[in-house]
C-alpha cells in the first residue's frame, strides 16, 4: 500500500507556501559547484524531488545552467507556487513512493530539505526505477547554525514543538541506508560535505522563517504569538549576541550538508 503524506507536512506546508518561498534561504555556492562536479552535463535529465516552492530547482536552473529538470511536489500550494516562480521548468504532482517519471529516465533525483520525511524503503526502490544505471541521488539540507548564541536560543526555543514531526537534524533519516536491500540498490556508505553557509537577513524574516515550520505552521495562535514572544526576548538579551547592521540586517549562521550516492549498475 502507498504510505500517506506526513499530515504535519499536508498541513503546515499548504498554509505556508508564501512565506516559504520567501524566507527560506537558498543553498551555497560551494554546494551548488559540487553538484556540478558531480553531475557536469547540462543537459542531464534531473528530477527534483519534494521540490517545495522551488527553491533549489530555480538554483539549478538559473544558476548552475541545467536544462532538463522536472519538479515533483505533492502540497498543491507549494507546487503552484513553484509553476508561477518558474512556468518554464515542467512540475508534477507526485510523492517519492509514486514518482511520475519513466523508468530509467533520469541522471539524477536529488531531494532538498525534505528527505527525513519520507526516508523508507519503498522511496528508495522508487528512485532506483526512475535513475538510470549509475545515476546519482543528492540529499542536501540547510540547518540553522549553533555557531551563534542567538540562533541556538531560538532553536531551543521551537525545537520544543518538533515532535508532530520528523526532523533532519535527529539523524533518523539515515536509518534506512542500514537497511541490507538499500545497500544492493545504491554504493553506500552516503557520500557527506559540509559547507558553512552564513547570510544576511532582515529580522521580521527571521521570525517569518520560523513560523515556515511545519509543526509551528500548525500550532494555535496563542501558541506561535507565544513563540514569537519569546523569540523577541533572545534576541533583545544583549549575551544572545544579536546584532543588526546599519541596513538592519543580521547575519544569519546555517550550515549546509550534501550528501550523494549512485545507482548500482
Amino acid at each position: 500500500m502507498t504510505p500517506a503524506l506526513h499530515p504535519t507536512a499536508a498541513s503546515g506546508f499548504d498554509k505556508q507556501a508564501d512565506a516559504y518561498a520567501q524566507t527560506r534561504p537558498k543553498y551555497p555556492k560551494a554546494a551548488l559547484d559540487k553538484i556540478q562536479t558531480l553531475v557536469p552535463d547540462l543537459n542531464a535529465s534531473i528530477c527534483d524531488l519534494a521540490a517545495g516552492t522551488g527553491i533549489l530547482t530555480q538554483l539549478l536552473v538559473e544558476d548552475c545552467g541545467y536544462k532538463n529538470v522536472t519538479a515533483v511536489e505533492p502540497v498543491n500550494a507549494m507546487r503552484e507556487k513553484l509553476s508561477s516562480m518558474l512556468p518554464e521548468v515542467t512540475t508534477k504532482k507526485g510523492t517519492s513512493w509514486e514518482i511520475p517519471l519513466p523508468s530509467e529516465s533520469q541522471d539524477v533525483v536529488i531531494v532538498a530539505q525534505a528527505w527525513h520525511w519520507f526516508a523508507d524503503i519503498q522511496s528508495l526502490r522508487e528512485i532506483y526505477r526512475v535513475l538510470k544505471p549509475k545515476g546519482h541521488f543528492i540529499l542536501i539540507w540547510n540547518l540553522e547554525s549553533p555557531r551563534s548564541r542567538w540562533v541556538q536560543g531560538l532553536r531551543n526555543i521551537y525545537e520544543r514543538y518538533e515532535h508532530s514531526a520528523p526532523q533532519y537534524r535527529l539523524g533518523l533519516w539515515k536509518q534506512v541506508f542500514e537497511d541490507k536491500e538499500a545497500g544492493e540498490l545504491y554504493r553506500l556508505p552516503l557520500n557527506h560535505i559540509q559547507f558553512e553557509y552564513d547570510f544576511l537577513v532582515a529580522k521580521e524574516n527571521i521570525f517569518r522563517r520560523v513560523m515556515t515550520k511545519s509543526y509551528i505552521s500548525i500550532l494555535k495562535d496563542e501558541e506561535r504569538a507565544n513563540v514569537t514572544k519569546e523569540m523577541e526576548a533572545i534576541l533583545a538579551d544583549p549575551t544572545s549576541e544579536f546584532s543588526l547592521d546599519d541596513q538592519n540586517q543580521a547575519l544569519y549562521p546555517h550550515d549546509t550538508d550534501l550528501f550523494w550516492t549512485q545507482k548500482r549498475n
